[in-house]
């Protein structure tokens, strides 16, 4: 028999103002599951994942997501590899699990029911056992990516204010983040690119050729 191998992708978004994970029915087997597609001899992961991406964000103009795709924003991080044989089914296949941010523009187009981190792992939940461990494995990642990956730029608008990513920081590390602290630390790190509006600067955009900035020092302690 041989080996099935799927890519399962956690897109995570800020959208509705919490973190939230994107998940869709499965009218087979009556469950919620992760996005997911089979990978067969002649698909590379990438292409897969792009062609998946594409199905989820069929309601967004389409100018918008081929943009994103293209960008410096869009950036996918490996979270897992799985026997799955020694989890839940019987045949013989891996899965290949990644976390990608949905930016907040593109986020309410998404195919699919944007789920809270409470609803995933509620007794209610719909979600499949091996999707669940899936994302609990991916979300226990968020903290790392917020502090040394461009994680947080990838789910705000491309251009945003230090309040957005403050709030957005301090949402995705659970706890209170000191306004002037931050700012210092921003400018201390040298990351963002000012856009005037009028004598103040009011909208600011992540400069991407800096990402080794935010692995050498963090975007918080």
């Amino acid at each position: 028999m041989s080996m099935r191998t799927e890519l399962f992708l956690v897109p995570l978004s800020t959208f509705g103002g919490e973190l939230r994970v994107l998940v869709k029915k499965d009218p087979s087997i009556g469950v919620q599951v992760l996005p997911n597609i089979q990978l067969k001899g002649e698909h590379f992961q990438r292409s897969a994942q792009e062609h998946l991406l594409r199905e989820l964000l069929t309601g967004a103009p389409r100018e918008e997501v081929e943009s994103w795709m293209t960008s410096p924003r869009y950036r996918d991080r490996i979270v897992e590899v799985y026997d799955r044989n020694l989890l839940f089914e019987d045949v013989p296949s891996v899965a290949i699990v990644r976390g990608i941010a949905i930016p907040e523009e593109l986020a309410p187009h998404a195919k699919g029911t944007w789920l809270s981190v409470n609803s995933l792992f509620s007794q209610e939940s719909l979600l499949s056992a091996d999707c669940k461990l899936f994302s609990k494995e991916c979300l226990s990642l968020v903290s790392q990516w917020i502090r040394s990956t461009t994680f947080p730029f990838e789910l705000l608008p491309a251009v945003f204010s230090i309040q957005d990513l403050r709030m957005l920081v301090s949402l995705l590390a659970s706890q209170d983040i000191d306004p002037g602290n931050f700012h210092r630390r921003l400018k201390k790190l040298d990351v963002l690119r000012p856009l005037v509006s009028g004598q103040r600067v009011h909208r600011w955009e992540f400069v991407w050729g800096k990402d080794d900035v935010l692995r050498q020092e963090g975007l918080i302690p």
